[in-house]
């Protein structure tokens, strides 16, 4: 490599150095200590934005997670079943030491979302774990999981940030008028509210003037791995010669799997490799040769999997959930240094003309890319400058962002 490429290389990673330093050192001062507790869903499982959101944020002041009452009924199965069991266990349990650097509780509760009745225990037992497990200080409340608005009233606090990253009644499983009734509640009475897509927001300003976006970042440190460290193969997949079409996600009834037929009967040559727990029938793929269908991976493993694919799949079907959806695993595969193939979805629109990124209206559109992409694969030095290209995109740049915009809108209303 010239001398000049390896300096201007070098340019580029201090002055990286230097704006990460930056943000850290914003988002130090903005928060100047200030506890947090977050209302979410479970810890456990595998990192979703507010995961790493919290963890972030950890890394400059005290969070306390609260794992919260559930969302919908329970019904007579085996998995709510032991689900309920798991839940006592972690409420009858002492809280466990910090888990990424963040504490996590489980109140008990009743898991009746819209009982007058449930709502009016929970909002005793969450507040009765908050005072034995919080601070002295009086702390920011950050809310993901709507459910949890009417044990806040009246519950002391610095603030209150509302974080949309769904849109929640249009899960099948979930009590839309209720969902809608929390979610209104949220957004009229939080200082300040972020959307993580364009669809969300327009969700949250019929309620409130104090909206933001703020898009998904990355866990890039961790992705970007798989286009600048040599990682190991993984075994159940050291076979495959490429070209490797990859999915990692859940596999649930938003995954379009006429879409991922059609990918596999048009490239015989090729295996399409789906990552992640099965929620649906998938013997239509799972019958097809060159599918291979892993299960779930852990978090770690992912960018050892990421480093074999030629291209990142997101094959969601389009319709009122997903017209919302402003999917992570965008950013975790242009960091990996791949290539992506979506489908039509709203918030991706951003992204047309990228010259990595195809955004397919139809399964003809979704084929004809993916063959594309295949024709001008990149070579290793292509992916790694690719994956550093995404490096402004990390998590740090986002909450940096979203606790200056609440320091903002905490600020005016003193005034």
């Amino acid at each position: 490599m010239p001398e000049h490429a390896i300096s201007a290389e070098a340019v580029g990673t201090r002055a990286q150095a230097d704006r990460h330093a930056a943000l850290r050192a914003s988002l130090h001062q903005r928060l100047a200590g200030q506890p947090i507790v977050c209302f979410a869903n479970d810890w456990q499982g595998d990192p979703t934005s507010k995961h790493h959101i919290m963890r972030t944020l950890a890394a400059h002041t005290d969070v306390l997670w609260v794992e919260s009452s559930g969302m919908r009924r329970p019904e007579f199965s085996l998995g709510d079943a032991k689900r309920i069991a798991l839940k006592l266990q972690r409420a009858t349990t002492p809280p466990p030491g910090p888990a990424g650097g963040v504490r996590v509780i489980s109140p008990l509760s009743l898991p009746l979302p819209g009982s007058r009745i449930a709502e009016a225990v929970n909002a005793r037992l969450y507040r009765r774990a908050l005072r034995r497990a919080g601070s002295a200080a009086l702390p920011l409340l950050w809310v993901y999981t709507p459910t949890v608005a009417p044990y806040l009233e009246g519950m002391p606090r610095a603030g209150l940030v509302y974080h949309c990253v769904d849109r929640w009644w249009a899960f099948g499983e979930y009590d839309e008028a209720v969902m809608r009734r929390h979610h209104a509640a949220l957004c009229r009475s939080a200082d300040v509210v972020f959307a993580s897509s364009a669809e969300l927001l327009s969700d949250c300003q019929e309620f409130t003037s104090h909206a933001h976006l703020v898009r998904h970042g990355v866990d890039w440190d961790h992705f970007a791995r798989a286009a600048l460290e040599p990682l190991p193969v993984p075994e159940d997949i050291s076979d495959l010669q490429s070209p490797v079409l990859g999915f990692f996600g859940l596999i649930h009834d938003w995954i379009d799997q006429d879409v991922l037929t059609r990918v596999a009967d048009a490239f015989p040559h090729a295996t399409l490799v789906l990552i992640g727990k099965t929620r649906v029938d998938v013997s239509a793929l799972g019958g097809r040769p060159n599918v291979r269908l892993l299960g779930q991976k852990s978090y770690e493993e992912l960018p050892a999997y990421a480093a074999r694919f030629d291209i990142g799949l997101i094959p969601f079907v389009i319709n009122e959930l997903t017209r919302a959806v402003n999917p992570i695993k965008l950013r975790e595969y242009l960091s990996a240094g791949l290539p992506v193939v979506s489908t039509a979805l709203p918030e991706l629109a951003v992204y047309d003309g990228e010259p990595r990124v195809r955004i397919a209206g139809n399964a003809d559109a979704f084929v004809a890319s993916i063959a594309e992409l295949l024709a001008r694969r990149e070579d290793h030095t292509g992916r790694a400058g690719a994956a550093r290209a995404m490096i402004d995109e990390s998590w740090l740049g986002r909450c940096e962002l979203m606790v200056r915009l609440w320091r903002e809108a905490s600020d005016a209303r003193a005034r």
